[in-house]
């Protein structure tokens, strides 16, 4: 309930900060882990977060893969959100093919299982709420354009574990939300701990991130860069699945999550279904002038993998609907636009 302490990981990177800032907002008190003292330094400058005043106890965890990373971090804590993990480098410095393995199942199962062994030795938590993602739930193979699109794969699928050697990023990367997930169920159903645990399962993660300041940050090496790179023209071949949300939408679920009328040890999905190329027509409608400037294009392609998340429980036991895809693409465009200005 508002005003328990909460154990928020990776809470400066993008949803990472918007859970922050809807914890406070929601008046928890909150410690914070952070990789370094830097990354602490660029939250505390953001704008949202100076005007909330909130008080956060920050705590530097540099490997969250070390034996007993957490254990100082966790005393006394009510509630865990562990959002911390690695993420593909969305088109920035490449990690070379030979470390993937390492990188996402060296890092992602181990700093989950280094959560839960922290959590069960404090003695306090009530409840961890994990930040997985629909590749975790989902056959590689449906990415290839080799799946069933005709049946729904539901917050409850599971997939089995996959090892190395990976040729891209994206594969290591869903292998390794996987093996978390999985070791997550595992522990929780080989132990007796005194906390429940909720997953909440994201597609594609959009909108406004207050984190990047400045124009090349936004279309190289984060989620929106993506997205962005649509809005401007790019041309994709290869289908990307249709299932996204606006950041302050998950951020919102695993916070209200932390509700004990909610039921737990429970997974919920955290995204709705699109068609890539809706971006257009949002471009030629809210965003013609700037169509017309050159400072947007409506000559992207990306092709659409329809893979179906059915989202309705989750709106029903949180209260709300998703954002539509209309505008998080209204976002990401006009953080672009306000950027490229400062430029």
């Amino acid at each position: 309930m508002a005003g328990d302490l909460v154990l928020l990981t990776g809470a400066t990177g993008y949803l990472g900060y918007l859970t922050l800032v809807q914890l406070l907002r929601s008046g928890y008190q909150v410690r914070a882990t952070a990789r370094s003292q830097s990354k602490i330094a660029k939250v505390e400058a953001a704008p949202t977060f100076k005007a909330l005043h909130g008080s956060v106890e920050w705590i530097v965890v540099p490997d969250m893969t070390a034996d007993g990373a957490y254990d100082e971090a966790v005393k006394g804590v009510k509630y865990i959100i562990h959002v911390a993990s690695p993420i593909p480098t969305f088109g920035g410095e490449p990690i070379p093919a030979d470390k993937l393995e390492d990188y996402f199942l060296g890092q992602a199962p181990k700093g989950e299982l280094g959560i839960l062994e922290s959590a069960h030795r404090a003695g306090t938590v009530k409840r961890i709420v994990v930040t997985s993602s629909v590749v975790a739930i989902t056959p590689f193979d449906y990415y290839l354009g080799q799946g069933d699109y005709s049946v729904d794969i539901t917050a409850e699928n599971r997939i089995p574990d996959v090892k190395g050697p990976f040729d891209f990023e994206f594969q290591a990367y869903s292998a390794g939300k996987a093996a978390a997930l999985n070791a997550a169920d595992a522990w929780m159903a080989s132990h007796d701990p005194n906390f429940d645990l909720i997953a909440v399962i994201p597609g594609w993660i959009f909108g406004r991130d207050e984190l990047i300041t400045d124009v090349e940050s936004f279309t190289k090496g984060s989620t929106n860069s993506v997205l962005a790179g649509l809005l401007l023209g790019g041309k994709n071949e290869m289908p990307y699945n249709g299932n996204s949300v606006q950041g302050e939408d998950v951020a919102k679920i695993q916070v209200l999550s932390l509700d004990p009328k909610v039921k737990g040890n429970q997974s919920f999905i955290a995204s709705a279904d699109f068609k890539w190329e809706t971006a257009i027509g949002v471009l030629k409608k809210s965003f013609a002038q700037q169509v017309a400037d050159g400072k947007l294009s409506v000559e992207g392609k990306q092709p659409t993998l329809a893979i179906k998340h059915p989202n309705k429980n989750t709106e029903e036991v949180f209260g709300f609907k998703f954002a539509p895809f209309e505008k998080v693409v209204e976002a990401v465009a006009k953080q672009y636009l306000e950027l490229e200005a400062q430029a």
